[in-house]
C-alpha cells in the first residue's frame, strides 16, 4: 500500500508543519482548553482532548443504563475497538475474529444494536452486523454503550442498545504509533486541533497472525482513515462540519474454512461521510449526514469437473450504498416537566450488490444480487422527565414509518411505535431504578431480498419477515461513595418474530421469523478504590435465550467473570485483567459449545518525558487456547501477545 504510506506521511507533514501557526492562532485567542474542555486563559492543555457527548439523547445515569469508555482504554499499542468494549460488563465479542469483528450487547448482536459516529447513523450489508472498523480507534475520543430498549431514543434495531463513537474533539497536536507481534500489526496515527477545529490521520497494517496452536490466522489488512471537523458561526448560527474518509484493502476473512474449503478476502472497502449540524438560540438543533460506502467481497473454492479437474472458481460480489440521515430536534420545559421532541428521517438509497463468478479468470456470468435496494424510515419522538422530591420519572414515545424495496420487489410498507417508562428512587447513597420499554427492527434489505454470495457463503433473503417487536423489564441497584461503587443489573426480555438466520443446505443460508423468544440475565461491577493509587474492579454478567420451542437462541455468549487491577504513580501506571469464561453447552444454529477459559492480559505505562508515554503490553497472558465466540466458523484466538507504543501529547 506504498500509496498509502506516501499519503500519510504527506498528511502527517502538513499537520506538523502546521503546529506552530495553531499554537499562535490559539495564544491569539488567548484561551487554551482544560479537562473539562473549557476554556482556561495562559495556561497550556495537559490533556489528550475533551470529551463531548452531545449526540446523546438519553439522560445519562438515569434513563437508560450507559458505560463510557475513554481513549485511554482505547489507545493500547495496536487499538483493538471491539476487544477493548468487550471488556465491559454488558458487552462481548461476536462473530468471525477479524477486522470486521462485532459486538454483543446482552445477548443480542448483528442488527440489533446501533451504532452511530458523531450521531450519525451506520449500517453494513454485511449479515454479522454493523462494524465500526472502517475507522481507526486512535482517532477516537471514546465510546458510549447504551444499553436497554433505546428505539424510542435511537430508531429501529436498538433493541439491546447502541454504540455511540466519538471523534477526538479540542485535542491539540498528538502522535501515537504502535507494534503487536501477532501479525507483525503497526500503526500510525497524528492530529490536532483546538476550540474550532480538529483533524487526525491513521494509518494501519497487519500480516496474517497465528492461532494459539500455530496455525494461520488469515486476518491481514491496510487501512488508512482521517477525519477533519469544523466549528464556526454564521450570524447567530453555529455551524459544525465533519468529513470522515477511509480506505482498505486486502482485508482477509479469517474463519475455519480458510484454507482449504474456501477463502474469502476482501479487496476493497471505502467510506466517506459528512454531517452538518446548525444550532441557535435556543436548544434546537438540526443535523444532515451522508455516508456512501462500497465493499467488494471475493470468494475462492476449489472445483472439481471431469474435463478440467481440480479448478478454481472465484466469486466477486461488489457493495455499494449511499445513507442519508436527518434530524431535528429541541427541548422543551413546562414547570417543572422538560424533555425532548423532534423528527428523525433515515434513508438508503441505491443500495446494489452485483455478483460476478470466474472459472480460470474467465467470467461465466454476472447477476446482480441486490438491484437498486431503498430504505426510509420516518419518526416523530418526544421524552419527558420530571424530578420529584421522592424520585424521578422519565418516559417517551416513538411512532416511525418504514418502507422498503428494490427494482425487482413491491414496496414494503410498514408502521411501528415504541415507548419507554423509567423511574429511579434515591435511598441515602444507593438508588433504585424500575425501566420498562419496548423496541423494534425492520428487515434489512439483505436479510428480504439479497440473493447472492457473502463470506459466509450462499444466502437467500426472505421477502415475508416480519419486524422484531421486544419489551424489556430492567431492574437496576447502585451505590457511589468515594471508596466503593456498585452496580448491579437484572434483566427480561420478550421478543416476538424474532428474526433467525436459518441453513436451507450445506452451502445455502437463508433467515426465517420465529414465533418469540425470550432473554434473561444480570451484569453487575464493583469497584474499590483502598487509596488514590489502588483500584479494583470486580464485574461479569450472564445471559440466557430460549425460543418458544426452547432452542437456544443463536448470539448467546457465555457467562463471565473479571477482576480488573490497577495501580497508578506519577509518572507510570500498571494494569492487570483476569477474565473467567465459563463454559457455554448450549448453542444456536451455526454455533458450537464453548469450553470454559481464563484469559489474561497486562498493560503497563510509563512517562518518558512530559510529552512523551512508552506503553508496553502482554494479551492472551497464560496462552490459553480457546475461542473468541461461538460462532461455528470462528478461528481459535491467538497466542500470547506483545505489544509495544509511543503516544506523543
Amino acid at each position: 500500500m506504498a500509496y498509502s504510506q506516501y499519503f500519510t506521511l504527506s498528511i502527517l507533514t502538513c499537520l506538523f508543519l502546521s503546529a506552530p501557526v495553531l499554537a499562535q492562532e490559539v495564544v491569539a485567542n488567548g484561551a487554551y482548553a482544560d479537562s473539562g474542555g473549557n476554556a482556561a486563559a495562559g495556561s497550556p492543555v495537559a490533556v489528550i482532548e475533551s470529551i463531548s457527548v452531545a449526540t446523546t439523547r438519553h439522560r445519562q445515569g438515569e434513563t437508560l443504563i450507559s458505560e463510557y469508555v475513554g481513549i485511554d482504554e482505547l489507545a493500547t499499542a495496536t487499538g483493538s475497538l471491539s476487544e477493548a468494549l468487550a471488556l465491559q460488563p454488558s458487552v462481548s465479542l461476536n462473530g468471525q475474529p477479524g477486522l470486521f469483528q462485532t459486538l454483543n450487547i446482552r445477548g443480542l448482536a448483528r442488527q440489533r444494536v446501533q451504532s452511530f459516529l458523531n450521531g450519525m447513523r451506520l449500517t453494513s450489508e454485511r449479515r454479522a452486523g454493523v462494524s465500526a472498523s472502517f475507522l481507526d480507534p486512535l482517532l477516537l475520543g471514546g465510546v458510549e454503550i447504551i444499553q436497554g430498549p433505546a428505539s424510542t431514543y435511537y430508531g429501529s434495531g436498538a433493541l439491546a442498545g447502541a454504540l455511540q463513537l466519538l471523534l477526538r474533539e479540542d485535542a491539540p497536536p498528538w502522535l501515537s504509533t504502535g507494534f503487536a507481534s501477532d501479525g507483525n500489526e503497526r500503526n500510525l496515527a497524528a492530529g490536532t486541533g483546538n476550540a474550532n477545529y480538529s483533524a487526525g490521520i491513521a494509518l494501519r497494517q497487519r500480516g496474517d497472525g497465528k492461532t494459539v496452536k500455530g496455525d494461520t490466522k488469515f486476518d491481514r489488512f491496510d487501512q488508512l482513515s482521517a477525519y477533519y471537523q469544523r466549528q464556526f458561526n454564521v450570524g447567530a448560527y453555529s455551524v459544525d462540519w465533519q468529513l470522515i474518509g477511509s480506505k482498505a484493502a486486502d482485508i482477509g476473512k479469517d474463519n475455519s474454512q480458510f484454507p482449504l474449503e474456501r477463502i474469502v478476502l476482501y479487496p476493497e472497502e471505502n467510506h466517506l461521510l459528512s454531517q452538518v449540524k446548525l444550532s441557535g438560540t435556543g436548544d434546537w438543533a438540526a443535523r444532515l449526514s451522508l455516508h456512501y460506502q462500497d465493499l467488494l467481497t471475493r470468494e475462492t473454492r476449489e472445483t472439481r469437473s471431469a474435463i478440467q479437474g481440480l479448478e478454481s472458481r472465484v466469486s466477486e460480489v461488489a457493495n455499494r450504498s449511499m445513507d442519508i440521515g436527518f434530524t431535528l430536534e429541541d427541548r422543551w420545559q413546562a414547570g417543572q416537566l422538560s424533555g425532548q421532541y423532534g423528527f428523525d428521517y433515515f434513508g438508503r438509497r441505491g443500495v446494489n450488490a452485483r455478483q460476478d463468478d470466474f472459472i480460470l479468470s474467465r467470467l461465466l456470468g454476472s447477476t446482480q444480487s441486490l438491484d437498486d435496494g431503498e430504505e426510509n424510515e420516518s419518526a416523530l419522538f418526544a421524552t419527558a422527565n420530571r424530578d420529584f422530591n421522592f424520585a424521578s420519572v422519565h418516559l417517551g414515545g416513538r411512532w416511525t414509518y418504514f418502507t422498503q424495496s428494490d427494482s425487482k420487489s413491491e414496496k414494503i410498507s410498514q408502521s411501528r411505535g415504541s415507548y419507554f417508562l423509567t423511574v429511579r428512587k434515591p435511598l441515602g447513597d444507593w438508588n433504585l431504578s424500575l425501566s420498562y420499554g419496548t423496541s423494534s427492527r425492520f428487515a434489512s434489505l439483505t436479510e428480504r431480498l439479497f440473493i447472492g454470495t457473502t463470506g459466509r457463503g450462499q444466502v437467500v433473503g426472505n421477502q415475508n419477515l416480519l419486524p422484531e417487536d421486544s419489551s424489556e423489564l430492567v431492574i437496576g441497584i447502585d451505590y457511589q461513595s468515594e471508596r466503593l461503587a456498585i452496580e448491579l443489573h437484572r434483566f427480561a426480555m420478550d421478543i416476538d418474530d424474532f428474526i433467525e438466520r436459518i441453513t436451507l443446505d450445506e452451502n445455502t443460508l437463508s433467515y426465517r421469523n420465529l414465533l418469540s423468544g425470550d432473554l434473561r440475565g444480570w451484569q453487575y461491577r464493583v469497584a474499590l478504590f483502598p487509596s488514590n493509587a489502588w483500584q479494583l474492579a470486580l464485574s461479569g454478567q450472564r445471559v440466557t435465550g430460549n425460543s418458544d420451542s426452547e432452542n437456544t437462541l443463536i448470539d448467546i455468549p457465555a457467562a463471565r467473570h473479571q477482576v480488573d487491577l490497577s495501580y497508578s504513580a506519577p509518572s507510570w501506571s500498571l494494569n492487570v485483567s483476569l477474565r473467567r469464561r465459563l463454559d457455554k453447552k448450549d448453542f444456536g444454529a451455526t454455533e458450537r459449545a464453548l469450553q470454559a477459559a481464563n484469559i489474561g492480559a497486562l498493560s503497563f505505562r510509563i512517562d518518558l518525558s512530559d510529552r512523551w508515554q512508552m506503553q508496553a503490553g502482554i494479551e492472551n497472558l497464560f496462552d490459553e487456547t480457546y475461542f473468541s465466540s461461538a460462532d461455528a466458523l470462528s478461528t481459535l484466538a491467538i497466542g500470547r501477545e506483545f505489544t509495544m507504543g509511543f503516544h506523543f501529547r
